[in-house]
């Protein structure tokens, strides 16, 4: 067991009304560790000088909307990701498995959605509520062993580069978890391929406000190394983990997990996180 599952058994235990969605994330990342050994799809690379060019002028490597998946694949790790929801908590999983049959939704067209950007856990959650939610959650769980496989590939490539945007590189997912380092940078984390790249501390990724009067973050007591930092121009907010607390690696995929409070706090506070899960560009 690596060492972010083995945060997410211990935090079990300290985080008691928490346990049961610590309890499914755990299976997730151990599912999903699996399934990347089994579906590695190949990445075409640009010529280095022309990926150079192409970061330069700001636009990430990938084009979601381009890309294909394995169908038989997909559909595996869709059906075992909905597995694990049956067994963890039957009472949810039987109302995902209605809408998927009422809507009747095919899987390959649905993630294509995702890809293109015309599926959003807004459209989802008006249409559906809180299955709605879930269904877009299953979602991006099942593309994210695909996506990191070849966001993989793609950083063994880059010896270095320079890049200042606040969408991923590599996939133009938006971030969803920032960290602070040592060297006192802010490093943000892309949700989808799990992608790093530093980003200014005093500016939002979202809409790149820089006015220090419409920046702020707020903390609950008692938890120093975690903060929501927010646009005050943008709305957005971004959960912010100081790893110089721990002194240990983050595994941002576990952090989010665990700092889903503070998503709650947030969104009751009328922030909110972007809707689309890819940066539209030209």
């Amino acid at each position: 067991m690596d060492a972010g599952l083995q945060k997410l058994c211990r935090m079990k235990e300290k985080m008691p009304n928490f346990r049961e969605i610590l309890e499914l994330a755990e299976k997730i990342l151990a599912l999903k560790r699996d399934m990347k050994a089994k579906w590695a799809p190949r990445l075409i690379l640009l010529d280095p000088q022309q990926q150079k060019i192409h970061l330069q002028e700001g636009f990430p490597f990938l084009r979601p909307g381009e890309i294909r998946l394995d169908p038989s694949l997909a559909e595996e790790y869709f059906n075992s990701l909905l597995g694990i929801l049956k067994e963890q908590n039957p009472k949810k999983h039987e109302p995902l498995l209605t809408i998927i049959g009422e809507k009747k939704i095919q899987l390959a067209p649905f993630l294509k959605g995702f890809l293109d950007g015309g599926v959003t856990e807004g459209h989802l959650e008006k249409e559906r509520g809180a299955e709605g939610s879930l269904l877009f959650f299953f979602g991006i769980q099942t593309l994210k062993p695909f996506f990191e496989n070849l966001a993989e590939q793609w950083r063994k490539d880059q010896k270095e580069f320079s890049w200042g945007q606040g969408f991923c590189p590599f996939c133009g997912g938006y971030p969803e978890l920032g960290e602070i380092r040592e060297e006192g940078k802010r490093f943000l984390h892309c949700p989808l391929c799990a992608t790093q790249w530093d980003y200014p501390r005093l500016k939002c990724p979202y809409c790149q406000n820089e006015d220090q009067e419409k920046l702020t973050y707020f903390q609950v007591e008692g938890e120093t190394g975690q903060r929501v930092d927010i646009c005050l121009l943008c709305r957005h907010y971004l959960k912010t983990v100081d790893s110089r607390e721990s002194g240990e690696p983050l595994d941002a995929e576990v952090e989010d997990f665990l700092t889903l409070h503070l998503d709650h706090l947030a969104q009751e506070e009328g922030f909110m996180r972007p809707d689309r899960l890819f940066v539209e560009v030209g």
